[in-house]
């Protein structure tokens, strides 16, 4: 398997500082790997270095894409003779709360889905909803208040700073009931291939659920301590977009072997 990178912009023949440890850890676990200009895919244009070789399987390791430029990257990838890991289908599964939603309902917050265009506080107002948490598919606003709404009449000029600061709703809009969490406990967990891999002890059976539930073979389970004391899921992600967390980059790449 082989495992791609996006290469420093300022530096195009290593990867990019984000990524320079993993890349080391995984040249030093015998990974064949590549980089490739991040900036040159945008415009059209890939070219890992090295080369992909035909029938190679590959795993991309970078910054997030939307499901359209995640189709774009898998069709290069074939089109260069490999085969991502994770198709496309499995990519927005993981990666747009409203498709993984559904299959983990009862471990994590009650959540309605809307459009950009939606009037959202009158339709949680209705419901008989009073605050909520409020994100796009994919993510919450992180600046500037964050995505915490306690008045239900603050919502479009929330919405109004993730359009500025992420540059566009990706998806639509996701208002998640409000609960109160012990921070002290989130944990990331990777899902490789079926199994839960852990650094941080005992794995909760949630997390285990969502192994069992997700047909992903790559993907992330974010859990927290609800204040009273139940384990929730706070969010899923493609594991070849998430940040590592509290996981160093050996223990990460030490984890990407099919069981046997």
């Amino acid at each position: 398997m082989r495992l791609i990178y996006p290469a420093d912009t300022f530096s195009p023949k290593v990867a990019d500082e984000v990524y320079a440890d993993e890349f080391a850890a995984a040249q030093a676990e015998g990974f064949p790997v590549s980089i490739f200009s991040f900036e040159d895919f945008q415009g059209g244009t890939f070219r890992p270095r090295p080369a992909i070789q035909s029938g190679e399987t590959v795993l991309y390791r970078g910054w997030m894409l939307t499901p359209t430029e995640y189709t774009r990257l898998f069709e290069a990838i074939v089109a260069a003779g490999g085969t991502l890991v994770t198709d496309v289908a499995a990519y927005t599964l993981c990666h747009h709360l409203p498709c993984w939603y559904p299959l983990l309902t009862e471990f994590t917050a009650e959540t309605m889905i809307f459009s950009e265009t939606d009037d959202v506080a009158a339709a949680l107002a209705a419901h008989g909803w009073d605050s909520c948490f409020l994100k796009d598919y994919v993510k919450s606003l992180s600046t500037d208040g964050g995505s915490v709404v306690r008045d239900l009449s603050v919502i479009p000029a929330v919405i109004a700073k993730m359009s500025k600061y992420r540059g566009q709703i990706e998806g639509g809009l996701c208002a998640r009931r409000f609960e109160e969490y012990d921070t002290s406990t989130e944990r990331r967990y990777f899902v490789w291939q079926g199994l839960v891999h852990s650094d941080a002890g005992e794995v909760p059976q949630i997390v285990t659920e969502a192994a069992n539930r997700v047909a992903s073979p790559f993907f992330t389970v974010d859990v927290a301590l609800r204040c009273d004391g139940v384990w929730r899921v706070i969010e899923l992600g493609d594991g070849q977009v998430s940040d590592r967390k509290h996981w160093s980059s050996h223990s990460l790449i030490r984890m990407l072997t099919l069981p046997e």
